[in-house]
């Protein structure tokens, strides 16, 4: 009993209890804010809006490149030096002159451009220059992460989903464009106050010495490939979104469906909530193959067990939970929901958790194989999929996907931690 006091207090110190609890506040008032905004637009409506942030959503994964993850691998290692901050103002400065560049671009090139839902057009053009401010708000963030303040990062964060969540809700009375302004209100407030918490890192990033470009050759190789790998393996909800509307080109069906996805994709703040505060340990450890060996264990078991549980009970009551969720209108969404459910158990247990630990080790080169293998794997199964069972089949194609990215990911990481014994 003694033992178990202990290692819970250890938990609490860390943060990871904090950030557990912060996370499941932040899901509650995000999935609150989607049931309003499902029953304040129309079905159309909501399958134009999931459309239109879905596009977004796709730029979002190329945002600077990559560089949020070297500023928060490469802050984590020289944390306390001088190197620190001259990685975090390297990956500011640089990461937003990428987005402003990509958010000219891809303005000139959506006007030409004919979308699969038109009418989404002018919605997706109003909110890609708010990838800005979500990326200086995010780099913050980090800063926060690597200096382990997990108590300000968590405020900053509940703060953002509410202030998400009543400006989307309020301007959804208004339609989609209500929905945009909310959103750009929201991140707007929450960067102002990020920057307020963090004022003297701020001051320090800038007094720091410049480093030099041919010193960012390992920064760049790392948030690259750490880049490709996460944006490949967040594709897979998008890339179903995006493909039911190629194939089927019905808005409804792209609602319904998202509504499905809707609670498998926030639950993955479990394993987001356990990878935000062990990584920086991961990599602080990550030639420490001991203390390896005696965690990962224990991470695996803990997330497994929490899973399993979560999961077991939403498939046995889907149709009650859509209902509550969206509404009666929604109910063809129970299928694709179950199936979608079962492979979060799989991603959030097995996929998600192993292939940020094997960022965390360095092992990037073969995270982008990981990430390759699954997006074609998803293409394919998508493509077969939905042709031949309609919405249904995308959910199929991302349990299948989830299903073979999990395999590989972990095998290799147990091989890695648990087999190899040479110094990494």
């Amino acid at each position: 009993m003694t033992e178990l006091i202990r290692r819970v207090w250890i938990q609490l110190k860390t943060g990871l209890f904090q950030m557990f609890i912060a996370n499941i506040l932040n899901k509650i008032v995000g999935m609150a804010s989607s049931m309003v905004i499902t029953r304040l637009l129309t079905k159309s409506e909501y399958g134009i809006w999931s459309f239109a942030l879905n596009i977004y959503s796709y730029l979002l994964l190329v945002t600077g490149l990559g560089l949020l993850s070297g500023a928060f691998q490469f802050g984590a290692e020289n944390r306390g030096t001088e190197k620190e901050f001259s990685y975090y103002r390297f990956c500011l400065n640089v990461g937003l002159v990428i987005d402003a560049i990509l958010v000219a671009i891809f303005i000139v090139w959506s006007r030409k451009m004919s979308f699969s839902l038109p009418a989404a057009k002018p919605y997706i053009i109003a909110i890609v220059p708010l990838l800005l401010l979500e990326y200086a708000m995010n780099l913050l963030l980090t800063i926060l992460r690597c200096e382990s303040r997990i108590h300000d990062y968590a405020k900053i964060l509940n703060r953002n989903t509410l202030l998400l969540a009543l400006g989307t809700c309020a301007g959804a009375v208004f339609g989609i464009k209500g929905v945009i302004t909310g959103r750009y209100l929201a991140y707007a407030i929450s960067l102002l106050q990020v920057i307020l918490y963090t004022k003297k890192e701020i001051r320090r990033m800038f007094i720091v010495p410049k480093i030099k470009w041919r010193e960012t050759k390992t920064l760049w190789h790392y948030s690259l490939f750490t880049g490709a790998s996460s944006a490949l393996n967040c594709m897979l909800y998008l890339l179903d979104v995006s493909m039911i509307a190629a194939l089927l080109q019905d808005s409804s069906e792209v609602a319904v469906y998202k509504v499905a996805t809707l609670l498998p994709t926030a639950l993955t703040f479990i394993p987001n909530s356990v990878v935000t505060c062990v990584l920086p340990d991961i990599v602080r450890n990550r030639n420490n193959h001991i203390w390896l060996r005696r965690n990962v264990k224990r991470y695996f078991i803990g997330l497994g067990s929490l899973n399993f549980l979560i999961c077991s009970v939403l498939i046995i009551f889907a149709p009650f939970v859509i209902g509550i969720l969206s509404g009666s209108q929604y109910l063809e969404a129970v299928s694709p929901f179950r199936i979608l459910v079962a492979g979060y158990f799989i991603s959030g247990t097995f996929k998600s958790f192993s292939t940020n630990l094997l960022a965390g080790l360095r092992r990037v080169n073969y995270g982008l194989f990981l990430s390759v293998s699954a997006g074609t794997c998803n293409i394919v199964f998508n493509y077969v999929f939905i042709r031949k069972y309609g919405m249904v089949g995308a959910a199929y194609a991302t349990l299948g996907t989830i299903t073979v990215a999990a395999v590989m990911a972990f095998s290799y990481l147990v091989m890695i931690v648990y087999v190899k014994k040479e110094k990494r």
